[in-house]
Order: structure tokens, then sequence, then C-alpha cells
């Protein structure tokens, strides 16, 4: 199963404010995550085809893009609407570490 996050730029925003949108937007251009499943559609791991080019937010994008599958997701607009609040969280994390 391969997931394009770069699709959550399709999903109306979340009360975000123009930068956490701008942090997000960029960086789910370049992103693609993909889930390997086992026989029984078991997620076996999450690994990144390309990079946001933010560690951290790659991390959380697997890690949410796990989360929302384990939890019986598997429609692309579905998993945008799980995986995006995430995203968004961490862009807020990140740019209040950067204005401190």
């Amino acid at each position: 199963m391969s997931l394009s996050l770069a699709a959550l730029l399709l999903a109306p925003a979340l009360q975000e404010t123009p930068q956490e949108e701008i942090v997000v937007t960029a960086r789910l251009r370049a992103l693609d995550v993909h889930l390997q499943l086992d026989r029984k559609k078991h997620i076996r791991a999450c690994s990144i085809a390309m990079t946001s080019g933010d560690n951290g937010f790659d991390r959380t994008a697997c890690e949410a893009t796990v989360a929302c599958a384990r939890s019986g997701i598997s429609e692309a607009a579905a998993m945008r609407t799980c995986v995006r609040p995430k995203l968004l969280a961490y862009a807020r994390t990140q740019l209040g570490e950067e204005q401190e």
C-alpha cells in the first residue's frame, strides 16, 4: 500500500495559522509514505520514499499514517482527515520552539 501524503494539501484547513499551513504544505509537497503489509494485511513497516527534508516531520507522518491505518482507515480521504491534524500539531510545536 502506498499513500502519498501530498494529497493532504487538498483537505480543508483545520484552524491553522497561515504560517503553520505554509510549513505543512511545503513539507508535504515531496513527502511520500509507504506502508508495507503482510499477507494478512497487517502493517509490517512504514518507510519514507521521498523525504520532506525534516526527519521529525517524516517520522510523525509515518507514525500518524500507521496509527490511522491500524484504526481501520484505508481510503485516501479518510486518511487525509486522520493524518493532517497530527502533522499540524507537529508544525505548531516546531514553530513554537523556533519562536522562543
